[in-house]
């Protein structure tokens, strides 16, 4: 018993440094994946920017020139021209706005795929990087395991050995003591 305390001790000192190796890479390999994600998504943005400037010029135009429409009504006093015009052209400016959302989602799609390409690709590489570390790992795992096994068998045999003769005498005290039981009763 002794001796297999000292082979686990032994074994968790030997896989302590190789976890910690392996943590260290897989988190070097995390730290790998985050900046080159962080680039594609920067590299995105530089390309959507131009993009989101024309969108939010329109939207400044078309609020501008409702302002413009509705200043003479708004001078008049007249309520009920100025409430019909101002239905009218926020109608006018929602529906511009939206074709204007559609058009820049259109514009938009090619980008979003090339974004979610590059991550689906990005996280590929990851894996191929991280697992053959996990498996290397394991593999050591289970050969140090081995290697403690088969250290062991030999005691564990002799310790068969030599507690087999108590086994069998404890058995036959046993034996004869649930037959004299059995007989008393």
């Amino acid at each position: 018993a002794d001796m297999a305390s000292e082979y686990a001790v032994t074994l968790k000192k030997q896989m302590d440094p190789m976890a910690e190796e392996l943590m260290s890479k897989i988190t070097k390999e995390a730290e790998v994946l985050r900046e080159r994600l962080s680039q594609d998504l920067i590299s995105v943005r530089e390309k959507l920017e131009p993009y989101a400037d024309n969108l939010k010029s329109q939207i400044q135009q078309r609020v501008e020139e409702l302002r413009t429409a509705m200043a003479p009504y708004a001078e008049s006093l007249d309520s009920e021209t100025l409430k019909a015009t101002l239905l009218q052209k926020s109608e006018e400016l929602r529906g511009n706005l939206e074709q204007s959302v559609k058009e820049l989602q259109a514009q938009l799609e090619p980008y979003t795929a090339e974004i979610k390409e590059k991550v689906d690709q990005r996280l590929q590489e990851f894996q191929k990087t991280v697992t053959p570390l996990a498996e290397d790992l394991q593999a050591q795992i289970r050969e140090r395991a081995q290697m403690v096994q088969q250290s062991l068998t030999p005691y564990a045999e002799d310790l068969k050995e030599k507690l087999d003769p108590y086994a069998q005498d404890l058995k036959a005290q046993l034996t004869s003591l649930y037959e004299s039981f059995t007989k008393r009763n």
